[in-house]
């Protein structure tokens, strides 16, 4: 949490009422919500109106809140002498482990600098929250859903001054800086794995919703097939966006064995949950990854070393530093970004595991 500015404090029930805005301006809670008034805060926290001011008064003349043109008290804008700056991480709403990495990521950045951040969530890209977000505050870091963005959303979000990075996928087309940490060209990295260890026919399988990040890791594979002159195998059979992928892989592979329709040694999957689904099935069917059938994702979601077998996937990459450097871009409006605006790993370092042990 930021340092607390300095100067005199009321006592008594108004310190009070002082240390609950504090602590909710610090953890992002007006970045959309107003800034309370005096009688509904008076109200809303059990205090009469003269205490509900003198909070507020005190947190005037320390810079923390100022006075819009209409007299409303606010937070305080870019000049205020204490100002916390409002970031926002904004992400579907049914969040994955990915998800809960990058913020826990977020976190730890966040707090070494003077800002706060927020998470929302939304359900679609129609959502109000999502201009809610992106036009308020100082900036926010974008946790793309599945589902294709609206033109409106899109040329709201390239006009808006201020700052979006994405997380996890490529926006780059769209003008915005994207911070990518397991790049579609990092299936082959995962493929040539499996190549490597004498597979001669990889399936890919796929049941998370098709995004920007989904088509490109199967078209990799499907690019990767047909550059070794072997023939695809691709089972794609996504859910509707918000549903879990990881139970529709568990039946679509056991489906698929049950019929005898798998002719490959090797599967890779397009997310760790399809990975985790088809694991289970394999199991149910008396069917060893690693043993009788390699197994490999691109994105573990940080599970890789906890399965039984451990998952073969892209090694973990650290998102910290990228996330700083996004972060004191967003906190610097006057400064261009600097280098392209795709910023993803050189290269791919597999962590080769149990579910892909030598034939």
């Amino acid at each position: 949490m930021p340092r607390t500015p300095s100067g005199r404090r009321p006592s008594g029930k108004a310190a009070e009422v002082i240390s609950i805005l504090e602590r909710r301006i610090y953890s992002g809670d007006y970045l959309v919500a107003p800034l309370p008034a005096g009688r509904t805060l008076a109200a809303e926290l059990g205090v009469s109106y003269v205490t509900a001011r003198k909070a507020l008064q005190a947190m005037l003349e320390r810079g923390l809140l100022e006075r819009s043109p209409t007299g409303r008290l606010m937070l305080a804008g870019k000049g205020g002498s204490a100002r916390i700056a409002q970031i926002a991480f904004l992400a579907p709403a049914f969040p994955s482990l990915d998800v809960m990495r990058w913020r826990l990521a977020i976190d730890r950045i966040i707090s070494a600098a003077s800002c706060a951040v927020k998470s929302h969530f939304f359900d679609h890209w129609d959502d109000p929250v999502v201009l809610d977000v992106i036009e308020r505050g100082d900036g926010a870091f974008l946790y793309p859903s599945s589902g294709q963005l609206t033109r409106t959303l899109e040329r709201r979000i390239r006009e808006h001054a201020n700052r979006v990075v994405v997380v996890d996928q490529d926006w780059s087309e769209y003008g915005l800086p994207s911070l990518c940490l397991s790049p579609p060209r990092f299936v082959q990295a995962l493929l040539d794995h499996c190549a490597a260890l004498g597979h001669r026919r990889i399936a890919c399988l796929n049941t998370h919703p098709h995004d920007h990040a989904i088509d490109a890791r199967i078209t990799q594979y499907r690019l990767w097939a047909a550059a070794h002159g072997m023939e695809e195998e691709l089972i794609d059979e996504p859910v509707r966006p918000g549903e879990d992928p990881a139970p529709r892989a568990r039946e679509v592979m056991a489906r698929v064995l049950r019929d005898g329709l798998l002719g490959a040694s090797a599967l890779f999957t397009t997310t760790g949950a399809n990975a985790v689904g088809a694991m289970r099935a394999l199991h149910a069917a008396g069917i060893t990854p690693g043993r009788d059938l390699a197994v490999c994702t691109l994105n573990d979601d940080g599970l890789g070393d906890m399965l039984i077998p451990s998952l073969t996937a892209q090694a973990a990459v650290d998102p910290t530093p990228y996330l700083a450097i996004a972060l004191d871009w967003i906190l610097h409006p006057e400064r261009p970004w600097q280098g392209p605006l795709l910023v993803q790993p050189e290269r791919c370092v597999v962590a080769a595991r149990e579910s892909t042990a030598a034939r």
